[in-house]
C-alpha cells in the first residue's frame, strides 16, 4: 500500500543552500547533442568509402563521454559544497542521460542541512526524452535509489525549470509512491519511514492533491493484484468494492445468487461452474453519482476483467504461465481504483461536474477445475443473445467480459444506457507480443479526432502511461464466427497472428453495434519482471474519466 501518512507540500521560494532535509533529489537535463558540419561530413565520407554507414561517436550518447557542467541553481549548490558536487559528477562521468542516477552522501563537514543528494538524469531536451512517460520512468528509478534508506523521513525535490512543471510534478508524485510502495503482506519493518516530501518550486495545490489521489488509487489497485492467491477470492473483491462506500458519491451493489447469474449472465456463469462449490461468482457494480437530484447528461461505463485466479481450466496452463495468475483480476482492481479516485476527488472538491454518472462492473470468478467445469466444444448462451462455441477453456476472460459488457450496455433501474464502455483486461499474450509492456488500445470505431479512442490515447499521453493502438477490422469479427450450426461465435481466433484484435472483437460483440466500446488489453503491462503489479493504465483510466467530467 502507499504510505498512508505521507505528506506533500510545495514552496515557491527556496534556497538549496539553506534547505533542511534528509535527501535532496534533483532532476537534471543532459546537454543537447552537438550537430556539427564536421560530424556530418565524416559520416558521408565513411559511407562513400565503405558502402556502409559508420557509427560516429558523437560524445553525448554515452553517460561516460561527457560529464554535465553544473550551473544556475545547481551551480550555487555546488559552490556551497566547495565544488564537491561538480567533482563527483566529473569523476563518475555523469552526463544526465535519461535514467542515469548519481547518489552522493554529503560530507559531515558541509554547512548544508542535507545528508544526501541524488541527481536524476532525464536525457537531452527532445520531445521523446521529456515526454511524461519517459520522465516518469526516469524519476521512478532515481526516486527508488533516493528513498531506499530507512533513515530518510524528510525528502525534497527540486523542480528543474528546464522541464515542464506538470509532467515533472506527476513523475515526482507517482515516483515517490512507487518507490515507497509495500504490499499489504509486507513485514511492518519493511515499510518506508518517509513522512514529508517538499516540492521546491511553484505547484498548484489542487493539481498536487489530484496527483496524490491518483497515486493512492494506483496503490489501492496494486494491493489487490499483489494479494496472494490463497487469500484472494471473489469475496475479497467484494470487500475491496465495499470499502468504497466510505465515499458519499459512491454506491455498491453485489449480486451473489448463482441462480440469478446463471439466468442473466450464462456465459460468465459457465466460467464460474468449476469453482461454484468453493468460490461462487459475484457480479459487482459500483456507481458514481454526484447528486440524487442531478440530471444525468453523460454516462461512462467501465468493465474490468476479474478472474481472481486462472488455471486455464481443463486445457490447463503450463506451470510457468500459471505463477502470475493471481493477477488475472488486474482489470477489475484498476476499475475499482478509478472509482476510489473519483470518490476521493469529489470529497476533496476537485470535481465540480454534477451531470456525469460513472459505473464500474466486475464479473468476479476464478477459472478452476472440478467435475462440472466447462469443457471444450461446449456451446453456451450469452446475455446479448449470441451463442458461443468454446474452443479453449483458457480463453475464459472474454467469456466473462462479453456478458459484463452486455449488462453494462443496458439501462438498469436508475442507470441510463452508457455513452461509452471501456473494458480493461489482462486478456491475450498476443497484445504483449504486439505492443510489449504497453497498454494495447482498441475500439469498435475508426480512429478519428474527437472519437472515444482518440480520447483514450490523449489520456494516456497526459498520464504518461505506456499505450499503443491496434486497429480492429471487420476481418477480426469474421475470424470469431463459428462454423458450427448451433453457434454464432467462438472464443478463439482462427487467425493466430491477430489474437489481441479478435479477442477484442469477441468482447465488443456483447454490445450493440451503435455503442462505442474501447478495449484496453493490459496483458503486457500489468506486472514487472519480478512479478509485482505495475498499475500501468490506472492513471490513463482516471485521466480519461476526468477529461469528460471537468
Amino acid at each position: 500500500m502507499g504510505s498512508p501518512n505521507l505528506t506533500f507540500k510545495s514552496v515557491a521560494s527556496f534556497d538549496l543552500t539553506t534547505l533542511k532535509a534528509d535527501v535532496l533529489i534533483c532532476p537534471v537535463v543532459a546537454l543537447p547533442e552537438p550537430k556539427t558540419e564536421a560530424t556530418a561530413a565524416a559520416s558521408v565520407t565513411a559511407t562513400k568509402a565503405t558502402g556502409k554507414k559508420k557509427s560516429i561517436d558523437k560524445g553525448s550518447d554515452k553517460a561516460g563521454d561527457k560529464a554535465l557542467a553544473l550551473s544556475g541553481t545547481l551551480g550555487s549548490l555546488d559552490s556551497a559544497l566547495g565544488g564537491f558536487l561538480q567533482q563527483a559528477v566529473k569523476a563518475e562521468s555523469f552526463s544526465g542521460a535519461k535514467g542515469a542516477t548519481l547518489c552522493l552522501h554529503v560530507p559531515k563537514s558541509s554547512p548544508l542541512g542535507v545528508k544526501k543528494i541524488v541527481l536524476v538524469g532525464t536525457g537531452s531536451p527532445d520531445t521523446e526524452a521529456h515526454s511524461v512517460r519517459v520522465l516518469k520512468k526516469s524519476l521512478a528509478k532515481g526516486l527508488t535509489a533516493a528513498l531506499g534508506a530507512d533513515w530518510i523521513k524528510q525528502a525534497a525535490v527540486w523542480m528543474n525549470p528546464e522541464l515542464a512543471l506538470s509532467g515533472l510534478l506527476r513523475a515526482v508524485v507517482q515516483g515517490v509512491y512507487c518507490a515507497t510502495y509495500q504490499s499489504l503482506e509486507a513485514k511492518p519493518d519493511a515499510a518506508s519511514k518517509l513522512e514529508t516530501v517538499t516540492i521546491l518550486g511553484k505547484a498548484d495545490a489542487a493539481q498536487l492533491k489530484r496527483l496524490q489521489i491518483e497515486a493512492q488509487a494506483k496503490s489501492f489497485a496494486k494491493d489487490w493484484v499483489n494479494h496472494p492467491s490463497n487469500l484472494k477470492t471473489t469475496d475479497t473483491m467484494v470487500r475491496a468494492a465495499q470499502s468504497l462506500k466510505a465515499y458519499k458519491t459512491l454506491s455498491v451493489s453485489v449480486e451473489s445468487n448463482p441462480d440469478w447469474i446463471a439466468k442473466n449472465m450464462p456465459c460468465f456463469f459457465t466460467v464460474a461452474i468449476g469453482s461454484l462449490a468453493s468460490d461462487p461468482p459475484k457480479w459487482i457494480k459500483v456507481t458514481y453519482k454526484p447528486s440524487k437530484t442531478a440530471k444525468i447528461k453523460r454516462h461512462l461505463a467501465f468493465v474490468g476483467k476479474t478472474v481472481v485466479f486462472d488455471t486455464g481450466g481443463y486445457q490447463v496452463k503450463p506451470d510457468s504461465y500459471m505463477c502470475t495468475m493471481k493477477g488475472d483480476m488486474t482489470g477489475g482492481a484498476m476499475t475499482l481504483g478509478l472509482m476510489q479516485a473519483l470518490g476521493a476527488m469529489a470529497e476533496a472538491g476537485l470535481i465540480k461536474d454534477d451531470s456525469t454518472m460513472v459505473t464500474a462492473y466486475l464479473a468476479a470468478t476464478p477459472n478452476k477445475i472440478d467435475s462440472h467445469a466447462m469443457l471444450p466444444d461446449s456451446i453456451v448462451e450469452t446475455t446479448c443473445g449470441k451463442k458461443v462455441e468454446i474452443r479453449h477453456t483458457d480463453a475464459e476472460g472474454r467469456l466473462t467480459l462479453i456478458d459484463a459488457v452486455a449488462m453494462a450496455a443496458k439501462a438498469q433501474d436508475s442507470t441510463p444506457e452508457p455513452d461509452v464502455i471501456v473494458t480493461t483486461a489482462t486478456l491475450t499474450g498476443s497484445a504483449m507480443r504486439a505492443v510489449g509492456e504497453c497498454v494495447a488500445v482498441m475500439a469498435n470505431e475508426p480512429a478519428v479526432k474527437g472519437g472515444w479512442r482518440s480520447k483514450i490515447e490523449s489520456a494516456a499521453a497526459t498520464a504518461g502511461d505506456p499505450a499503443q493502438s491496434l486497429d480492429v477490422w471487420a476481418d477480426d469479427f469474421e475470424d470469431i464466427k463459428s462454423k458450427l450450426d448451433g453457434a454464432d461465435i467462438l472464443n478463439t481466433s482462427q487467425n493466430k497472428n491477430r489474437g489481441a484484435q479478435s479477442a477484442a472483437a469477441f468482447v465488443m460483440s456483447g454490445a450493440p453495434k451503435s455503442l462505442p466500446v474501447v478495449h484496453l488489453d493490459i496483458a503486457g503491462a500489468d506486472m514487472t519482471g519480478d512479478e509485482k503489479a505495475t498499475g500501468h493504465g490506472q492513471e490513463l483510466l482516471i485521466e480519461f474519466a476526468l477529461a469528460e467530467m471537468l
